[in-house]
Parts: structure tokens; C-alpha cells; sequence
């Protein structure tokens, strides 16, 4: 199987219901879907259960926040590479994933475009350290080995920046293989937890830093981070 897409939601029935459309009205079938509930009483299992024979796994439970539910989903995954479409989210157009499988990609961590309400937002062509420290990789947009993600799961004492932490680590520190696809990926819901905290999200990134690299290398750049 080639693809694992994994939708977490908590209580947005209809950002649930509009993600869960876009993903089973794909032309692309080589994949299998995943939903990680954290026990919503908004009528999102009803949702769920709507949809349950395209469904592959699904479960409604509480949980630990939001990257507890993405490790919970990583866990069950069985495709090659895993991609998070959460509540809200969609992909851009109904043959996105055939177009980004058709370019056979191999890299264990390939992306393309996000499109907002705003702008398209192009992904890097290439990935550096200077990138990451100040810019971050939507992950709607990534589509990710899943072996790789086994290895670095989400780290959950953070509440915002545990996907950034995940890149630094794959990217940067592991030299995982990148490849940048001419292709827009997904519509991204701008208001999501992390979108509208940009000052903690600030401070977690600087603890994620200064967890993962020594001091003499944060000063060569100003230790100026972006929320």
C-alpha cells in the first residue's frame, strides 16, 4: 500500500465532514484512511460512521492533545508514506494524490504546495538549516515515510511545534532524502490551534532549539525564530 492519509479531529463536525469528502473522492486508490477521534460529542462520529465502509481504521476515544492522536494514528499506519489531512484541511483538487504519485517519488520526505485563503505557499526547493530556523514546513503539504515517522514520533510535552521538531530532526539531523513537487497539495484551514498562537508558538520553537542544538550554533543566527 502506498499511502496511510490520517485525519485527527476533536469536536469540528464540519471541517471533519468537508476533509472526509475530499479524501474518499480521490482518483488515486492506492491508499488507506485513517481517523483518530478524541472523543468529539458534536455528532463527528456520526460523520465517521457515514463514511465507515471507506474507512480503514477509525476510533473516537479521548485523548492527549494532538500529537498524542498523530502518534496514536502512526502506530496503526500500514502505507509506505503517511500524510496528515486533519478537520478542515483538503486536498487541492480530486486527483492531487495521482498527480503526486505519478512522479514516483522515493525521497522519504516529499511536499509540494499550500494553498490559504491568501496565497499559494511554495515549499522549498531545497532544505537547509537556515530554512528550518525560521520557516516551517506545512504538514498537510508533506507527504512522509512512515518508517521515518516510527522512528521520530511526535513529541508530546509540545502543544504547537512538535511537527518542526520532527523536520529539524529528519532533516537536519538525520539528512533524510527531500524532493520538492511542482504541485499544490492542499487547501489549508487557517484556523488551527497553532495559526492563532503565534507567540507560544514562538517560545516552543526556541525550547525546541535549544534542545536539539548546542548554543555556539544558535548564535550564528541571531536567535531570531518566527512564530
Amino acid at each position: 500500500m502506498k499511502l496511510s492519509v490520517i485525519t485527527v479531529n476533536y469536536n469540528d463536525r464540519e471541517g471533519l465532514h468537508k476533509t472526509v469528502q475530499s479524501v474518499v473522492e480521490q482518483s488515486f486508490k492506492d491508499y488507506e484512511y485513517i481517523i483518530i477521534d478524541g472523543g468529539s460529542t458534536d455528532g463527528s462520529v456520526e460523520v465517521i460512521e457515514k463514511y465507515a465502509d471507506k474507512i480503514t481504521y477509525w476510533v473516537s476515544e479521548p485523548d492527549k492533545g494532538i500529537y498524542n492522536a498523530m502518534n496514536k494514528a502512526i502506530d496503526v499506519a500500514n502505507g509506505e508514506y503517511c500524510i496528515f489531512m486533519n478537520s478542515g484541511d483538503t486536498f487541492y483538487s480530486f486527483d492531487t494524490l495521482a498527480e503526486v504519485f505519478a512522479k514516483h517519488p522515493d525521497e522519504y520526505i516529499i511536499c509540494g504546495d499550500t494553498c490559504t485563503v491568501e496565497k499559494i505557499k511554495e515549499a522549498p526547493e531545497e532544505i537547509t538549516f537556515e530554512f528550518l530556523f525560521s520557516n516551517s514546513i506545512c504538514h498537510q503539504c508533506a507527504f512522509i515515510k512512515t518508517e521515518l515517522m516510527a522512528k521520530y514520533k511526535y513529541d508530546e510535552k509540545y502543544r504547537i511545534v512538535s511537527d518542526r521538531k520532527f523536520f529539524l530532526q529528519a532533516l537536519i539531523l538525520e539528512n533524510c532524502s527531500y524532493r520538492k513537487l511542482p504541485i499544490i497539495v492542499v487547501n489549508y484551514d487557517i484556523e488551527g490551534f497553532s495559526a492563532n498562537n503565534p507567540v507560544k508558538s514562538k517560545l516552543e520553537y526556541e525550547a525546541v532549539l535549544e534542545e536539539l542544538f548546542p548554543s555556539r550554533i544558535l548564535s550564528d543566527y541571531g536567535r531570531k525564530v518566527k512564530g
